[in-house]
Order: structure tokens, then sequence, then C-alpha cells
């Protein structure tokens, strides 16, 4: 066996990467104590509402689950960064970061609609190493650790041999607002294209079935580092490819994932992604 404790004693000498293996548990521990929370809450429906808005709506559920990723974090590993959606961010400097989305769907939550996640990516100087998706209804566990390939319950997944855009299923969201201007432009141009597009209210889970092959990409004009941080290494360890774009608020990003057979095809019909201005996920 590996003798963990010399080991990450000389990673604190050292400044090296942590073992994976460890960060991956807490990961994995964390996200199954917040499925506990968010499922009791589904089950019950006694999620009460904080705040609403025209698009979207926020719940104690986001928060009960936030609050729940962080602790146990926090316990593990507490000179980690975070950045999260409900609490902002802290000590994002710091090498190893996370980034949670405590409730990604949370619109089709307040609706009884079984289609939500939790989401839970770490970093090290910048780079995804792990990521976790949990769909709670239906019990998937979707993870990766860098180098070491990308699983769903255990077994591993892969990305879909689509090669063809005309036989290609697509997730699209939308976020908080209606489509305009160049992201109207390159939803009807994508539309034309492909054979069918999915609008799923979760881009955490349309990331995770890019990753297992549900779906061939997932295209976004505007959404948040939280909801596709911790599919993208899953992703791209599922032999994809995902890219983000900066915009001008903080931490939004533009995206494309898919195989990467479709994903010259899919960026040749979308205008404002530029593969040349891609920067660090936290900059």
């Amino acid at each position: 066996m590996r003798p963990r404790r010399k080991l990450r004693e000389r990673n604190k000498m050292t400044n090296s990467i942590p073992d994976l293996d460890d960060v991956f548990d807490i990961a994995v521990k964390a996200s199954l104590s917040s499925a506990c929370i968010l499922k009791e809450t589904w089950m019950s429906s006694a999620a009460s509402v904080l705040k609403r808005t025209k698009h979207d709506v926020k719940l104690s559920a986001d928060i009960n689950s936030e609050k729940t990723i962080i602790e146990i974090i926090k316990q593990c590993r507490p000179q980690d960064g975070i950045i999260a959606e409900e609490g902002g961010e802290s000590q994002i400097n710091n090498d190893g970061v996370w980034i949670i989305d405590p409730l990604d769907g949370t619109v089709n939550f307040s609706h009884g609609h079984p289609h939500f996640c939790l989401s839970i990516a770490w970093l090290w100087k910048n780079v995804i190493y792990v990521g976790v998706i949990y769909d709670v209804v239906r019990n998937e566990l979707f993870s990766a650790v860098r180098g070491r390939g990308a699983k769903l319950n255990g077994a591993k997944i892969s990305v879909s041999e689509t090669n063809n855009l005309g036989q290609s299923m697509i997730g699209v969201g939308f976020g908080q607002s209606i489509p305009q201007g160049e992201g109207k432009i390159n939803f009807d141009a994508l539309g034309l294209k492909v054979q069918k597009l999915r609008i799923s209210g979760s881009a955490a889970l349309d990331m995770a079935y890019v990753a297992c092959g549900r779906l061939d990409a997932y295209v976004e004009s505007s959404i948040f580092v939280w909801d596709v941080a911790a599919g993208s290494v899953i992703i791209e360890e599922a032999g994809g490819k995902v890219c983000l774009w900066h915009k001008d608020k903080s931490f939004m990003r533009k995206c494309i994932a898919s195989n990467k057979i479709l994903f010259d095809k899919i960026i040749k019909h979308q205008t404002g992604f530029n593969p040349t201005e891609i920067k660090p996920l936290i900059d």
C-alpha cells in the first residue's frame, strides 16, 4: 500500500499537487452528503422560495446543499479556495480551489421536474483535476480524475462517435435571458444544421450527458463556471473536447463541449467563439 501520510507531508513541503485519490474522496463524500439533503427536500416538497425573478428562482435547498458541501471541504482541506454559486468566492488565488454548484436545475427542482444535480470541481493551479456531477433522482454519479478516464457509477464512459451534424442531438441553454443578438444568431444557425436541439434546464447534466454519449454536444453563449467546471474534466477524460471563453461578467463563460469530430463542425456555425482567445478558468 502507498504511504499516504508521508506523501501528504512531502506535498506540503514541495508545494506539489496533493494526492488526487484523497481529493476525489472528498468530492464524492461532499456530493453524497449534499445529495441526501436534496433528496429529502425533493421527496417532501419542503423547499422554501428565498427569491424569485422573471426567469429564475432561489430555494432553501440551494443554500442547505452548498453549506453541507463547504463544511466537508473546509474540514478536509481548509487551505483551499472556494468559488460557490450562492456564497461567492474566497481565497481563489490559492493553489487548490473548489468550484461548486450545489443545485443545478433549481427551476426544474421547484416545478417538480426531475432533472437537476449538484456539481463539484477541484482545480490545482488553474487546471481542473477532479470533477463530480451527481444526479440525485436517478442516482447517477458522473466523475473523473484527470488522466484516469471518466466514469458513471464506477463504469467507464465515453463521448459519442457521431460525426455528422445532421444526425446529432445537441444541448443548448440560455440561462436567464431570451436569446438575442449573437446568441440568437448562433441558435438559429445551429438549429438548421442538427437533428435536434434540447434545452434541459441543467447545464451540468448536459455536460455529463455529453460525456456518456447521451448528447453529442452542449453549446451555451452565457454560462457560469460552476455550471460547467466539473463537466469539463469529465468530458475531456471521456475523450471529448471543451472550450470556455471569457465574457465581460465575472465567472461568466461561453462554452462548446462535444466529441472531437463534431467540435470543429459546430464552431464553424457559431460567431464569437475564437479558440485563440481562451484564458484560464479563473482569471
